[in-house]
């Protein structure tokens, strides 16, 4: 139903309520998570034009036209927005096989190497810029001199320390998915130059700037509060053993005094507190962004909707998205039933901003644009993390891997069989399937199902639908294979392509890599929600 006779709408499309009168997301479909994922990665990947530069829209420009898809005047972002990509197409080809999706983020980390890193003899040596100038094909740092100073780019030369943590897990997400070498060294050099600058900070000086001058390394803007990126990076590449990973974690100490609860929160098992400390964050979050605007409710039809920053307090579909699939994985983690029906009405809200056509806004404000870092970018993962949370969220009647605590470099979907391998043998992944499993593999070896997962084998959860949720650990190295003996549809991407064909979301290792249930998968998706509270960010307007 709608919400009365001349219904209230959400970025022009007619709200839909429950018996409750509470939100329900626009598609009536079945599974409206995943429907809204496809059309937004189906638009990315088929819509926009080549511009007149030679490049599709979004390797040139942050924002663009909703009519034609052409772009729109305004400093780019491609090292955030690549990241935020890889993390989505690492997320959406798990999900559901979509290789055009991961054919598109290596074209745009290909074109970041090729065109906008900076010299290897530079203080900041090998590393990406996180603007440029819109149109640009190459970035080189985006001139501001236009609106005298203003920070609505970075500077000629001048890079984002917090970018290259970024970008830099990115690429080394991208080496793990390909296997090209390419992506690891990209990913060390970046951790080099983050080890080498890393300073003391305090509550006025943070271990890294905001902005500095690669060539010279002079600061150009001091204070910056986001340094999650870097740690991550720090932490895979010791984890995996790539690079001095003494010397990482030697500077990533230095760092960790620093974040305080976000240390706390990465590692949740040594605080006996995180309940209480992540409910904490969570209300405050709410009642900080999702608070009333002269414009706009905090709470609509019983969704919490948020801001972006206080500087710029208009509601927006990726930061509700997020405050969803982070409060979906609180449900997972505490089993609080409250919290899963604020996630659902959250996520639904954020459904309006996707079109049928897959073409997203950042909100109700049109003043806000259309942005590929808002619209797609960290969009779509936070659904795809939410199913992963709940797995009756995702697609009934269909077979989808939902999370892995390892990247996952190919999988193939047919009706009764699922196969798929990861970049560490060792590792555990969540599945929705339309049956019991006939069988499950690794490297051709029967895994035998256990009542919990303490050693290698899977376990079975059946849901209220018919269909089950599938936990797999494995710890041998080679292909991992599933059987049903119940055929399941397959969403073929190409098939999601038609728009009106119905379809059935750190960032980084927290999104993806969540494999178990509980504290851990909490903290990742509060690592993602910290995107949204950081001192320094994206300047949209004055």
């Amino acid at each position: 139903p709608t919400a009365t006779s001349s219904p209230p709408t959400i970025v022009g499309r007619a709200i839909r309520v429950d018996a409750d009168r509470k939100l329900l997301p626009w598609s009536p479909g079945p599974a409206p998570y995943a429907e809204v994922a496809r059309l937004a990665f189906t638009a990315l990947e088929t819509k926009f034009p080549v511009q007149d530069n030679g490049l599709p829209t979004y390797l040139a420009y942050s924002r663009f036209d909703p009519e034609d898809l052409s772009g729109v005047g305004w400093p780019h972002n491609p090292a955030g927005l690549y990241a935020m990509l890889t993390d989505s197409a690492v997320l959406w080809y798990a999900f559901s096989g979509d290789e055009a999706a991961v054919d598109l983020v290596r074209t745009a980390v290909d074109h970041q190497l090729s065109n906008g890193t900076t010299p290897a003899d530079w203080d900041w040596a090998s590393v990406p810029y996180a603007s440029s100038n819109p149109g640009d094909v190459d970035y080189r740092g985006a001139d501001d001199e236009w609106c005298d100073f203003c920070g609505r780019g970075d500077g000629v030369g001048v890079i984002e320390p917090d970018k290259v943590g970024e970008l830099g897990f990115a690429y080394v997400q991208l080496f793990e998915l390909t296997g090209d070498a390419r992506y690891r060294e990209a990913g060390i050099a970046c951790a080099d130059a983050l080890a080498k600058h890393v300073r003391d900070g305090d509550e006025v000086m943070s271990p890294w700037p905001f902005r500095v001058y690669a060539q010279t390394n002079v600061a150009r803007e001091e204070y910056s509060s986001d340094v999650v990126g870097a740690l991550m990076l720090f932490d895979e590449l010791g984890r995996v053993g790539l690079g001095d990973d003494q010397f990482f974690l030697l500077h990533r100490r230095e760092v960790d005094h620093l974040v305080g609860d976000a240390a706390v929160l990465e590692h949740p098992e040594v605080d006996p507190r995180w309940r209480d400390d992540v409910a904490h964050l969570l209300a405050w979050v709410g009642q900080t962004f999702g608070a009333d605007t002269a414009s706009e409710r905090g709470t609509q039809w019983g969704a919490t909707v948020l801001s972006e920053q206080t500087a710029d307090m208009a509601k927006m579909g990726s930061h509700t998205a997020r405050f969803g699939a982070t409060t979906a994985l609180w449900y997972e983690a505490t089993g609080e039933p409250s919290a899963r029906d604020r996630a659902a009405r959250s996520l639904a809200w954020a459904t309006y901003t996707c079109n049928g056509d897959g073409i997203v806004a950042v909100g109700e404000d049109r003043n806000e644009g259309w942005w590929f870092s808002d619209g797609y970018g960290d969009y779509v993962r936070h659904f795809l993390v939410a199913m992963a949370a709940v797995p009756e969220w995702a697609p009934a009647r269909e077979n989808h891997l939902l999370r892995s605590t390892s990247v996952v470099s190919h999988v193939d979907y047919t009706p009764v069989r699922v196969s798929w391998t990861t970049f560490d043998a060792d590792a555990t992944e969540t599945l929705r399937l339309v049956s019991r499993p006939a069988s499950v593999t690794v490297g051709g070896e029967a895994l035998s199902e256990r009542e919990t997962l303490d050693d290698e084998g899977y376990v079975v959860q059946p849901l209220a639908s018919g269909d089950v949720v599938l936990r797999v650990r494995h710890e041998a190295p080679g292909e991992v294979v599933v059987t049903t003996s119940v055929p399941a549809a397959v969403s073929d991407p190409s098939v999601a392509r038609n728009p009106a064909i119905p379809g059935g979301c750190s960032v980084g290792r927290g999104s993806n890599r969540a494999g178990g249930t509980g504290a851990p998968a909490l903290a990742a998706g509060l690592a993602m929600l910290a995107a949204c509270l950081r001192g320094k960010g994206r300047r949209r307007r004055g």
